[in-house]
């Protein structure tokens, strides 16, 4: 029983790595979920299961795939499944990998308004726990909510600086331990800041750095969010031509990542944006 508890265990820490981290294909970490949350209906383990879905459903939509994961592996809807989640006893893992995994789909689609409904929501499961790669990306997708934000002047706008400076605090110092891992996502919250601040030289020289940073180290996942980012950024200052570029540039590493649903999403952003060129 041990052994099959760290099998679990693992196996959603390399479902997490492999969604929201490497930039590996995509397709290639579906295929292995799929396996694995067989394997876990096999060994009776529900937990394990309740684990990896939340990951493979996120693979699913970013490929574009109308699949239903929750409803092929546990006959319920994905909206049935986390109702039932939220109000289960016990089962925090879960809970935060089924967040954080709604969190990142949202920013990934550019829904800001979302994600901070998301990220607020999800605070109750984040208190006190540790997630491994989880509690990695809620302090990166949290600063990255944080900024846009504080820059719409909500009520809690002091609140969200307060969160986002915390978030470059903590991921600077996670970047001095290795470099490889989480420059490229300090570079991206730092140009967020100097976005924020009015900075537009400190800004757009930043999105620079965290585009060039993620591409040397082969998150071709974060090199098109922060390329998307950047592409929001020269909209801000009416600057079609540059956010074009920029959003072409996401396409491509969304492309090579095998997120097909966000292809589509930046094509449709695209022809928005030519069309206001002509």
């Amino acid at each position: 029983m041990g052994d099959l508890e760290s099998m679990a265990g693992n196996l959603h820490i390399y479902a997490g790595v492999a969604v929201w981290e490497c930039g590996d294909r995509l397709t290639k970490a579906e295929e292995i979920m799929r396996i694995h949350a067989k394997r876990m209906i096999q060994y009776n383990h529900d937990n394990g299961l309740r684990n990896i879905l939340p990951l493979l459903q996120l693979a699913l939509k970013l490929m574009g795939s109308a699949e239903d994961a929750f409803m092929t592996f546990c006959g319920i809807s994905e909206d049935d499944f986390f109702q039932q989640e939220w109000h289960r006893k016990g089962g925090k893992t879960s809970k935060l990998i089924g967040h954080t995994t709604r969190l990142y789909l949202a920013i990934m689609r550019g829904d800001m308004a979302l994600a901070e409904r998301i990220y607020e929501m999800g605070k109750m499961y984040h208190k006190g726990g540790i997630l491994f790669i989880g509690s990695i990306m809620r302090a990166f997708l949290g600063g990255l909510v944080a900024f846009a934000t504080a820059r719409y002047h909500g009520d809690n706008e002091k609140e969200m600086i307060r969160v986002a400076e915390e978030s470059i605090s903590t991921i600077k110092i996670w970047a001095k331990h290795s470099y490889w891992n989480f420059a490229n996502k300090l570079f991206l919250l730092e140009a967020e800041y100097w976005f924020l601040n009015g900075n537009e030289k400190l800004a757009r020289r930043k999105f620079g750095d965290s585009i060039a940073a993620a591409a040397k180290h082969r998150f071709k996942n974060e090199e098109g969010l922060a390329a998307q980012r950047a592409a929001i950024f020269h909209l801000h200052y009416n600057r079609k031509q540059e956010a074009s570029s920029y959003l072409k540039h996401a396409k491509d590493c969304y492309e090579q990542w095998g997120a097909t649903g966000l292809v589509e999403q930046i094509d449709a952003a695209m022809s928005e944006i030519l069309e206001g060129l002509d």
